[in-house]
């Protein structure tokens, strides 16, 4: 630090020297004048040139203060080792993740955007009659004929759960999909409670362990609220979805983001009976990439 603004004193310094050494150069041979002897004739142009040096002699701070001021505006722009850093920034942090602010893992009323990646790159799949682009890195594991999980390669392949189970199915940062849903099933049945993003009815947000926390872990939720809704959320070419988002708080002040799209059928198309749908547990930012480009591919296969 102490470098730092010994390297700033001495730029002002340098650009003070420059300054008073520039205006000093325009006073040479060719501009210095004879004393004119006072006298009733030449009263006027003593007059005159009293106030020309006059002028002349604010010139000299006026120009002192804008050397310094330009100094101390260079110093501010000069690099300072202090403020540098050799973090790294993942995908999913802070306005990076797909085109938009991050949506995972954020706390409650950080208010962020999700949105599509049109340009998500690694393998086209299908599970039953939704398509979608599966990212590398990422699984695909069924479940059933109309569900199944997407979850990074690094992870165990999910398991089917029993109806009811108390966790979800997928784990956390991972995407349930299920291309046959149906409105009296989870995760519809319950997407307009502030509890409708837990797979088992729960009496109240604290009785649902976080799922942020580790193993064995007796954090449980604090807070979550149906934070925001779209009934036309854009995915890939003209398929939309109807977006549920809620924000999550545990004891420990994790932050947790659950999100469901159910997608919408095509244009002039009749209601269907049975809706895909999409459902996503964000609590790391650094998959927000990846799950939000999968899920902005999703469409009806043909």
């Amino acid at each position: 630090m102490r470098a730092v603004e010994e390297r700033d004193e001495l730029e002002i310094e340098t650009r003070l020297r420059t300054a008073l050494q520039a205006r000093s150069e325009l006073v040479t041979h060719s501009t210095l004048r004879p004393g004119i002897p006072p006298n009733e004739h030449t009263a006027g142009v003593r007059a005159k040139r009293d106030a020309w040096w006059s002028w002349r002699r604010m010139w000299v701070p006026v120009t002192v203060a804008a050397a310094l001021a330009g100094g101390v505006v260079a110093g501010a722009q000069l690099p300072s080792d202090s403020g540098s850093s050799n973090a790294t920034v993942s995908p999913g942090s802070s306005g990076g993740s797909t085109g938009a602010p991050s949506t995972g893992g954020a706390p409650t009323g950080s208010n962020p955007t999700p949105a599509q990646n049109a340009g998500q790159a690694g393998t086209a799949s299908n599970l039953g009659t939704v398509g979608f682009t599966l990212a590398d890195g990422w699984q695909l594991t069924s479940l059933s004929a109309t569900t199944g999980c997407v979850t990074l390669k690094t992870r165990p392949a999910p398991t089917p759960v029993a109806t009811g189970a108390q966790a979800l199915p997928c784990g956390v940062d991972g995407i349930y999909l299920a291309s046959a849903a149906t409105a009296a099933t989870w995760p519809l049945s319950t997407a307009a409670k502030d509890t409708g993003w837990w797979p088992a009815g729960a009496a109240s947000a604290s009785a649902i362990t976080c799922p942020a926390a580790a193993s064995g872990n007796s954090d449980r939720v604090k807070t979550s609220v149906l934070l925001r809704s779209s009934p036309k959320y854009a995915l890939a070419g003209s398929t939309t979805a109807v977006y549920d988002e809620w924000a999550v708080t545990c004891d420990t002040g994790s932050g947790v983001q659950p999100m469901l799209w159910k997608l919408n059928a095509a244009p002039g198309a009749p209601a269907p009976t049975t809706f895909a749908v999409a459902a996503v547990v964000s609590v790391d930012p650094e998959y927000d990439s990846a799950l939000l480009g999968m899920v902005g591919s999703l469409h009806q296969a043909s």
